[in-house]
């Protein structure tokens, strides 16, 4: 083989595999983060009539070219809410993570979904840094303390390090009117915006603006922007691919009770052996007789618990009060009843009773007609 096909062949080799890249700053889960050099050089030997020649290495002069800014976030939803009729301060949990591979803020605001139940409709915000660091929403841990407050559809966030999440929690007032199964989804939209710090230390965007697509890649210098993000539940035009934006949705759902009461009278015996503890035989309610009131509380199925049920009846004063007894309620309450005997003012009380959903609870008063 003569020089110049050996000096081919050497230029052949070491283009193919004497290539070296170099990266000024470590890769995150998204990537290399924006605003990295990367430069690669080679070196060439060869011969020429078998003698070597001087070597060619480029690594003076590397070709380089920066690591440009990927916009990509995901926001969804941690924590959604069963409340009650008339709750405040009701909460829903997002989780907002930066996917990108330079710091970012976000804008934060709310789209109320028109084809729900009803609307809150005035809402509050605060956020928090993952405190855990694991992207996993642990109530105590993640929202201790007062978080940060924002005003929805203003400002920005503070700065968000890529791989970084936080919990979004929106806090508002249900209405006392609304019924068990009503519904209020919410979406929280994040849309992207540029950092007071930029890991791209030739980055000359305005803190606080608007992160936009870049149209054409120089290669080197400032990091060019490009919005990767996928579509959330929003829609268009809050929220589509690559448009800087990401979108999820929480719901509140209504759990009430549906309570429903009455009260019956029987006569128990017209001539009572023992008025409290004798069976029901029927009979004429003449002085003397002894009757039952049986005041029922019943709870509808599919709703929630009836909590801190208070029952009170004062006994007409032509009877007078021999007994009551509870029964049937999911947590018992505190019964409280006047003296034997009491003719004047008997007043039986039943308070801090529980009923859950298809239970049904009842006060059996036993007294005599005078």
């Amino acid at each position: 083989m003569n020089g110049f096909l050996r000096a081919l062949r050497n230029i052949a080799i070491m283009a193919a595999g004497g290539a070296a890249l170099a990266s000024a700053s470590s890769a995150l889960a998204a990537g290399t983060t924006a605003g990295a050099s990367v430069a690669n050089s080679f070196t060439l030997d060869y011969s020429v009539g078998g003698v070597g020649q001087p070597q060619i290495d480029t690594s003076g002069t590397p070709t380089t070219f920066t690591v440009d800014r990927k916009i990509d976030l995901t926001v969804s939803t941690a924590v959604s809410a069963t409340v009650a009729p008339g709750e405040t301060g009701a909460e829903l949990v997002y989780g907002v993570v930066n996917n990108g591979n330079d710091a970012t803020a976000w804008r934060l605001s709310i789209k109320d979904v028109g084809t729900d139940s009803f609307d809150i409709g005035t809402y509050t915000a605060r956020y928090y840094a993952d405190a855990g660091a694991d992207g996993i929403f642990t109530p105590g841990v993640d929202d201790a303390g007062a978080g940060t407050a924002y005003t929805l559809g203003a400002g920005v966030t503070a700065d968000v390090a890529p791989d970084a999440t936080i919990w979004v929690i929106i806090s508002g007032d249900v209405p006392g009117t609304q019924t068990n199964g009503d519904t209020d989804d919410v979406i929280l939209i994040a849309n992207s915006f540029y950092p007071v710090t930029s890991l791209d230390g030739a980055n000359t965007n305005t803190a606080g603006t608007e992160v936009t697509q870049d149209a054409a890649n120089t290669m080197g210098g400032e990091s060019e922007s490009v919005l990767a993000d996928g579509t959330g539940t929003a829609g268009a035009p809050e929220d589509v691919a690559n448009d800087g934006a990401h979108s999820s949705t929480a719901t509140y759902t209504v759990a009430a009770a549906a309570l429903t009461a009455s009260k019956t009278v029987a006569v128990v015996a017209t001539n009572p052996v023992n008025c409290a503890t004798d069976a029901i035989a029927g009979g004429f309610a003449t002085p003397g007789a002894c009757v039952e009131y049986v005041i029922s509380a019943a709870n509808a199925a599919g709703g929630a618990a009836a909590t801190n049920i208070d029952i009170n009846d004062v006994l007409p004063d032509e009877v007078q009060f021999v007994a009551a007894t509870q029964g049937g309620f999911s947590v018992a309450g505190t019964l409280t009843t006047p003296a034997v005997g009491c003719t004047t003012g008997c007043t039986v009380a039943l308070t801090g009773a529980t009923l859950n959903a298809s239970a049904t609870g009842t006060v059996t008063i036993r007294a005599l007609v005078r």
